[in-house]
């Protein structure tokens, strides 16, 4: 194969493309920049909405394709086209043709190497040829381009499709030859409806007021969720601005004016563009500016910086919303999409329940209610619309407050009585009949406990000597026991963390999806959110425990839990905090939902914490406590759509050809990246090792 990487430029005049350069070997495709239209070389230049945002505010044209492309329709060359399969699962499969790079024959793609910018929505188009030892075989090969969402080939033409930027690799298939390409989109995009941009002078010098409150400097964002609304303060009313973001390949800038308090919500479409569009959280970070016009001063832009990391965060949050001003007057728990920004109340009871947990499958979440001592227990069926009481019924016996599901959602282990913490006891009893099938596990005077993803630990706090509620205990340490074979006895009880050494006591742990950690807080008013408190993490064995300094900063951070799968490099958590949230809520020591990236593997910083961002769609009059990030609930279907393995409770999502689209389905020789794995060996690619059960997708770092 002929892998070429040569990108070089020739000068040419205003308004004409960077024209490829013969490079002695007679090859003219070398390092070309696709921007404009030119009609007299007969490149396409589409203007269009393709891409987010709406109507362009510019349609102007600054360069030229070198090999015009022949009047190409980009508004139908989208789609699957003579020659081209495009794959939604996001590779695109050459079929029809096997060719063969023997090294007796050489094939050659031109242009090499292409950049192609769209303007403000303007589809532009690039024509390719493909040669055989010097023979013109364009009509006889095989093109194919590996990024649908990026663009795809009309028979011999790029089409980008205006949605994402990005590189991508061109493929030309002969059946004596193979040869490949780069072709990279990138988009570039104003948003300006009141045209202030010509207002925008040079600045006089820095912004000596303006102070950017929410979203934190390096904050790291998964892929998909809700945008920021980005917030600031010390400015006067009426003031211009100008917010520029930028990544390597996507360049984003909208003009408003705002009032106080300052804020700007982000495009949620572009806001999904720009993130899709990143090549890792660390290499490809995003750029964030905020500059200020105010009368007809123009200061210095403030500048931040924010990563992507390139993978989505699957299930969702629920959370205790406690009787407030919001006009609710008993507990509730809801859910909470991270990418959706809008909270669900999934099963209305009118009575107060809460302390819950969710089975590792999304389908049951455990509850007390709070009418009796000790509160009684129930299940809710999630699996289903509207959700349904679940096989345990408040009136079933059991009674206690905070519970955990092992690895399978068959058991439940819960502590049997809060209102008195010396003589509390943490029970395992059976999910479909209620039997208790081993009424003390780890001794008196435990209480919040967690099963492990893999079933094969528990932990709990442990050590109470106070007689009151289980959350007002002052003192108490942080165990961990071995799961038995018979699931529900423990051998092997341990302190992993200490009550000495640190302010308030261990609270509330919770084990990461590969089962090696646990993260907990450390409250100084019991377990409760109403003192200060800091987050920490530990490994299972007792090492490497450390403060999540940069994370819980506010010193008012509280209860975290893991989110069920890793993604993009990072563990992440969700957590409450009674930190201001910019200036939406500004002194209102209210507790709200936040996220943090923990950087994966966590031992390589002392802090692998990152600044946390905010759970949009809470409602922020309320208090938000408990939070228990959780898979949705799994599908059993074998025809539901799917995004990868864990949709599926088989853990297999495969991509079906008939229907065009991924479903549940049947586990073939190897798992393919994001289904379920118990180890490397399971997952068809080497490159993609078996991690917290699914075969680890590969993604830019």
């Amino acid at each position: 194969m002929t892998q070429r990487s040569r990108l070089n430029y020739c000068s040419l005049t205003s308004l004409v493309l960077l024209a490829a350069c013969p490079d002695g070997n007679g090859d003219t495709g070398a390092g070309t920049t696709t921007s404009a239209t030119n009609p007299t070389t007969g490149a396409t230049t589409t203007p269009t909405t393709g891409g987010p945002g709406g109507e362009p505010t510019s349609t102007s044209a600054t360069s030229e394709p070198t090999t015009a492309s022949g009047g190409t329709d980009a508004t139908s060359a989208t789609g699957e086209t003579a020659g081209t399969m495009t794959d939604p699962t996001g590779t695109t499969a050459v079929t029809g043709l096997t060719g063969t790079d023997t090294g007796d024959s050489a094939l050659m793609i031109a242009p090499d190497n292409v950049v192609i910018e769209l303007v403000d929505g303007t589809i532009v188009t690039q024509d390719f040829t493909a040669t055989l030892d010097g023979k013109d075989v364009t009509a006889e090969v095989v093109w194919a381009y590996d990024q649908d969402a990026i663009g795809a080939m009309n028979t011999a033409t790029f089409v980008p499709t205006g949605m994402l930027a990005g590189p991508g690799t061109l493929t030309a298939t002969h059946p004596q030859a193979v040869d490949d390409t780069q072709v990279t989109v990138k988009i570039k995009k104003t948003i300006d409806p009141d045209g202030l941009a010509p207002g925008f002078g040079d600045p006089v010098g820095p912004d000596p007021a303006l102070s950017i409150l929410y979203p934190y400097d390096n904050t790291v964002f998964p892929l998909k969720v809700a945008s920021p609304v980005v917030q600031w303060g010390g400015v006067p009313d009426g003031s211009q601005y100008k917010l520029h973001l930028q990544e390597q390949f996507y360049e984003y800038t909208v003009y408003f004016t705002a009032n106080n308090p300052a804020r700007h919500l982000i495009d949620e479409v572009e806001w999904i563009a720009i993130s899709d569009s990143g090549q890792g959280a660390k290499s490809d970070p995003l750029s964030f500016e905020l500059q200020r016009k105010t009368g007809d001063m123009t200061f210095a832009a403030v500048k931040q910086t924010w990563k992507i990391a390139q993978a989505r965060l699957p299930g969702r949050i629920y959370y205790w919303e406690l009787p407030s001003q919001c006009g609710n007057s008993n507990g509730r728990v809801l859910s909470i999409k991270p990418t959706e920004a809008k909270a669900e109340e999934f099963f209305p009871t009118g009575q107060c329940y809460g302390c819950h947990s969710v089975s590792r499958d999304g389908r049951t979440v455990s509850v007390a209610y709070d009418n009796g001592s000790p509160f009684p227990l129930g299940t809710i069926d999630v699996s289903t619309e509207p959700a349904v009481q679940g096989p345990i019924a408040p009136g079933s016996g059991l009674g206690g407050t905070f519970s955990a599901f092992n690895h399978d959602g068959t058991k439940l282990l819960f502590s049997n009585d809060a209102a008195n913490a010396g003589t509390s006891s943490l029970v395992i009893a059976d999910t479909m009949t209620a039997q208790v099938l081993n009424p003390n596990v780890m001794g008196t005077g435990c209480g919040e406990p967690a099963w492990s993803p893999d079933g094969k630990w528990i932990a709990a706090t442990c050590g109470y000597t106070d007689f009151g509620w289980t959350f007002d205990a002052q003192v108490a340490e942080l165990r961990i026991a071995a799961v038995q074979p018979d699931g529900i006895t423990v051998a092997d009880i341990k302190t992993i963390v200490p009550q000495m050494g640190d302010v308030g006591r261990p609270a509330y742990p919770n084990f990461s999806p590969g089962n090696e950690w646990i993260v907990y807080g450390r409250p100084t008013q019991g377990s409760r959110s109403t003192g200060n408190g800091k987050l920490y993490m530990v490994g299972i064995d007792g090492q490497n425990n450390r403060a999540l300094e940069i994370a819980s900063s506010d010193n008012k951070s509280f209860n975290p839990t893991f989110a069920p799968l890793r993604a993009g490099g990072y563990y992440w958590v969700v957590f409450m905090s009674r930190r201001d949230y910019g200036n939406t809520l500004v002194g209102a020591n209210r507790q709200q939902l936040w996220m943090t990236a923990i950087s994966d593997p966590p031992t390589e910083l002392p802090d692998p914490s990152n600044p946390p961002f905010y759970v949009r769609g809470q409602e922020d009059c309320a208090l938000s406590e408990n939070a228990y990030f959780a898979a949705d609930p799994c599908k059993d279907d074998p025809a539901a759509t799917c995004e990868s393995g864990i949709d599926c409770c088989n853990g297999q999502c495969i991509y079906d050809p008939q229907q065009d689209k991924k479903v549940c389905g049947e586990k073939s020789e190897c798992s393919l990246g994001g289904n379920s794995c118990t180890e490397d060996a399971d997952c068809c690619d080497a490159r993609s090792p078996c991690v917290d059960g699914y075969c680890q997708e590969i993604f830019p770092q």
